[in-house]
């Protein structure tokens, strides 16, 4: 009963401290702070905190994700990510072009890349005659679809680490689901478009694009096909891009907050998780599930759902999520992907979602006016992924 109620004080405590805009990491150890005192001696609770701050999981998740943090403001700070999107659009038609600024921004990982987009989205826009609410569309569809599948999206990372399975496989069984998101968005921003702009492949903007985006190529050579650890990775993408650029104008002073955010982050999940297992919330949730006679891959989709769409951030949701379900299932790829591709979708069309609400600030255009075309793209491909994934675990 006591461990129910504290998963309950949890959750409510991390939903509402998110929501007051307080730090993420700070409201994940809040809410394992809560949890435990309902259910663990004081000492437990103490004792568990402490080998969860050192556990060897725990700084690789830590330095994992400050590193795809450090890659992110060099890309800003040097102004490659905006060098990518000048050269690319020297190269392919305004109508691609407005879908591909957006996943650009998506891959090469930018914070609040959605915000950045969305003045090219909205100049390219113009010039096919796309209404706000459809530009607002693009701008969000396609700069997350992307996430479903690359490596340095830090809430994919964090669920390969949480379940043990291979980052590589979860995204091999999300290419599905990636692909079906392609199409649904082609056909609800992109259809009957305007098909002005002709392809100008000079080579000198295609070499460009290719250098910019060489520190991307290598992280996934090293991580995807050459096994390497993703924060060694990273790292030496890091330096690759920093070579290249040879900047010397780095503000140091705006680097230490993003950087300890999100070291707090990977600091909070991991707490999170070593409590909510010491607590036996695994084993709570196993039997209400049995109680009420729910079926286990049922919950799988529900509660990601849920927990996303109230947060509206993926780092914590993906976290709360697994906490809750890890046990009803075997943790096999398709499960993970189930559970990654539910919570991503739920916090995609949350109101909380930054990159939501920044992009009908800019296009001007109200939450109910770009539901009618995110809602049905986001349940569509779900259709598609949740039977999908289903048959895969089976």
């Amino acid at each position: 009963m006591w461990s129910l109620v504290g998963i309950v004080v949890a959750v409510l405590t991390i939903v509402v401290m998110m929501r007051r805009k307080l730090p993420i990491g700070l409201a994940l150890i809040v809410g394992s702070v809560l949890l435990g005192a309902f259910v663990l001696p004081a000492p437990t609770l103490l004792q568990t905190m402490i080998q969860a701050s050192i556990d060897v999981s725990t700084v690789e998740m830590v330095l994992t994700l400050t590193a795809i943090t450090g890659l992110n403001l060099l890309y800003q700070q040097t102004g490659t990510a905006r060098e990518l999107v000048d050269q690319l659009g020297k190269m392919i038609p305004a109508r691609l072009l407005v879908a591909v600024i957006p996943a650009l921004f998506g891959i090469v990982p930018v914070t609040g890349g959605a915000l950045f987009s969305a003045p090219l989205v909205d100049m390219e826009g113009e010039k096919l005659g796309i209404p706000p609410a459809r530009k607002a569309f693009v701008n969000m569809w396609f700069r997350h679809i992307p996430h479903l599948v690359y490596p340095l999206e830090t809430a994919l990372v964090i669920a390969a680490q949480l379940t043990d399975v291979s980052l590589t496989m979860i995204m091999l069984y999300q290419l599905p689901v990636f692909g079906v998101g392609l199409v649904v968005g082609y056909l609800v921003g992109l259809r009957g478009l305007d098909r002005r702009g002709a392809v100008t492949m000079d080579w000198s903007y295609l070499w460009g694009f290719l250098r910019a985006f060489a520190p991307i190529v290598l992280i996934l050579l090293l991580n995807v096909i050459g096994n390497v650890p993703l924060v060694i990775a990273v790292l030496a993408g890091t330096l690759l891009l920093g070579w290249m650029t040879r900047s010397t104008t780095w503000a140091v002073g705006s680097l230490l907050k993003p950087l300890g955010s999100m070291a707090g982050i990977g600091w909070g999940i991991m707490i999170f998780r070593h409590v909510s297992q010491t607590a036996g919330v695994w084993d709570v949730v196993v039997e209400l599930v049995q109680a009420h006679a729910l079926w286990p891959p049922l919950v799988l989709v529900a509660l990601p759902l849920m927990i996303g769409f109230a947060l509206g951030e993926s780092s914590p949701a993906i976290t709360l999520s697994l906490s809750l379900v890890v046990a009803l299932y075997p943790m096999t790829p398709p499960a993970v992907g189930l559970i990654y591709s539910c919570m991503y979708f739920g916090h995609l069309i949350s109101p909380l979602h930054l990159c939501f609400s920044v992009t009908l600030e800019h296009f001007h255009t109200s939450v109910l006016r770009a539901y009618k075309r995110l809602l049905p793209a986001t349940l569509a491909t779900l259709a598609v992924d949740i039977p999908l994934m289903l048959l895969l675990m089976t």
